[in-house]
């Protein structure tokens, strides 16, 4: 099995800055088991602040251990770059996971400038969405497109997120009581009762809404 971009960069990184395995996980703060893991390739899909602690050791951003689909943008018919964002597919994609961009699968192109100044998350860790229903309307009308960052899937901050629900998706305003450790899930449509709070342990997040493309 090929070496994926993270695989080859981190070894790469360790060479140049004579690491160990074990020096670069006790540097890191991080368990040697789960640093060996991702080193071997076992563990494909890190959680992003483990990503962040190891780039920080070896003197780089998160983002250039990963590297975007087919590693480039994709050149318009005028020259511009785009970018291709996989779209999220619960029954195929896994929570908390990179999109796997498989042949066939249904892609949306954003330019590329524009992508970078709106986040610096990875393409492979972004995914598109289309809103069902009016729950969240008039934030978020039926139809529209919706650009997840797969790297915010833990409620830190209050905003709009997609979890799973049964086999489905839902899209929810969530506020976080940070004291008692509890989630309010609203709809931002007034019909729509709020839930009742849970526990952050018992979200089940995609990740966080970071644009909304709506429909005209």
């Amino acid at each position: 099995m090929a070496e994926t971009r993270l695989v080859s960069e981190l070894k790469r990184r360790m060479v140049a800055g004579g690491l160990s395995q074990k020096r670069l996980a006790l540097a890191a703060g991080l368990n040697e088991t789960a640093v060996r893991d991702i080193v071997a390739g076992r563990s494909r899909h890190p959680r992003h602040d483990t990503l962040e602690k190891l780039a920080a050791v070896l003197g780089c951003g998160a983002a250039d251990l990963i590297e975007p689909r087919n590693g480039a943008a994709v050149p318009s018919s005028d020259g511009e770059g785009y970018l291709l964002i996989g779209r999220y597919d619960p029954e195929r994609d896994g929570v908390r996971e990179t999109i796997s961009h498989q042949e066939g699968a249904a892609e949306v192109a954003f330019r590329a400038d524009w992508l970078a100044e709106l986040t610096r998350t990875p393409v492979n860790q972004l995914a598109a969405i289309q809103m069902e229903g009016d729950s969240m309307a008039p934030t978020i009308g039926p139809g529209d497109s919706l650009l997840i960052d797969l790297t915010q899937w833990s409620p830190g901050a209050d905003g709009i997120y997609v979890l799973r629900h049964g086999e489905g998706l839902l899209v929810k305003r969530l506020a976080v009581d940070p004291l008692r450790q509890l989630v309010t899930l609203s709809s931002d449509n007034a019909s729509y009762a709020p839930l009742a709070p849970v526990t952050m342990a018992e979200l089940d997040l995609v990740g966080r809404v970071i644009w909304v493309g709506k429909r005209v």
